[in-house]
């Protein structure tokens, strides 16, 4: 919303006023913020929302400005977050104590030409026609003015909703953001696989990846050599997954891998290389030097299927990965 320069958005709220006058529009922040949307055709199916509305009500009835400027006008990414909820009142507070003094003044404007047109049926004089312009002029103005004015409050707003992206896209990121790898966490895999996901065509392919063993090398070795193993296992997957991966890590020594345009052909080659760049590490403790028993980790891989959903992907993948534990670990498993 609001992606304009000042001209761009004086000419957009010169279309969006008249409209709302049309259809008796109350001027509230939620309508002035559709109908500024509506007039830019920048969002067709808000559009298409609108006016199949319209055509059911008469008019936009105001639980449904509410719902539509959530759902369209502020995007996932700037939905208020606690810390930045008191700036975004601030600024409906603006634009509703604006659009006040656009819609009195428009009001205004709206009887002066209503009593300029009953003047001019009744006089002749010229005189009385000078003056009658010259009122007119200057009413003219003072609309303009306003128009302009609830412009500049616009480009405002949008340079605030710029900052509050950026705010809230740094705190979207701590929240998603595993705080021993710095990976990605749960939350932000889930968001990532239910957003890739609709887009899929039978090549999404996720890995699910385990060290084995890990609480037994917690007793033998300390909690502390496990958490340094489960951080190198994340630099190593990092170094060796493809550029279109993406990682995240779920829990303990737990991670999960997505992958773009990958077949489960593809992927098991992918998962198999990567079970043996693991076993195949010599990994020593820090602390005494001592060489480590083989580390080794099972993986379960399935590739997204038909109309299968995300969670359905998941499960599968969970699936393989317990099938792999059974058979003995240090091994992949997926469907055949």
């Amino acid at each position: 919303m609001f992606q304009h320069s000042m001209k761009q958005a004086n000419q957009l709220m010169r279309s969006a006023i008249p409209l709302m006058v049309k259809l008796d529009i109350p001027p509230t922040p939620y309508n002035y913020g559709i109908w500024y949307e509506y007039a830019s055709n920048n969002n067709p199916k808000l559009n298409q929302v609108v006016d199949r509305t319209i055509r059911r009500f008469g008019t936009l009835p105001a639980f449904v400005s509410k719902e539509l400027f959530n759902e369209f006008i502020i995007a996932d990414d700037i939905k208020p977050a606690d810390a930045q909820r008191k700036s975004l009142d601030e600024l409906t507070e603006k634009l509703n104590d604006e659009s006040a003094s656009v819609t009195k003044e428009l009001s205004t404007f709206t009887q002066s030409l209503s009593h300029t047109r009953a003047a001019l049926k009744v006089n002749t004089d010229k005189e009385k026609l000078i003056h009658i312009a010259n009122l007119l002029d200057r009413r003219t103005f003072k609309a303009n003015q306003v128009v302009e004015q609830f412009g500049e409050t616009l480009s405002e707003v949008q340079n605030e909703l710029t900052r509050l992206r950026r705010e809230l896209a740094e705190v979207k990121k701590s929240t998603e953001l595993d705080q021993m790898t710095l990976l990605a966490n749960e939350k932000g895999f889930e968001r990532t696989l239910f957003a890739w996901a609709p887009f899929a065509e039978d090549d999404l392919t996720l890995l699910i990846i385990d060290i084995d063993n890990l609480s037994q090398i917690n007793q033998d070795y300390s909690k502390k050599v496990g958490s340094s193993l489960i951080l190198y296992i994340a630099k190593t997957l990092s170094s060796v997954l493809p550029d279109k991966a993406y990682i995240a890590r779920l829990k303990g020594g737990q991670f999960v891998v997505l992958v773009k345009d990958m077949e489960l052909g593809e992927a098991s080659k992918l998962a198999d290389s990567i079970r043996l760049n693991i076993s195949n590490q010599k990994i020593r403790n820090k602390d005494n030097n001592t060489l480590l028993k083989q580390i080794t980790v099972s993986i379960g891989v399935a590739t997204l299927l038909g109309d299968e959903g995300p969670s359905e992907l998941v499960q599968r993948a969970q699936h393989y990965l317990t099938y792999a534990k059974r058979s003995g670990k240090n091994c992949i498993a997926h469907h055949v």
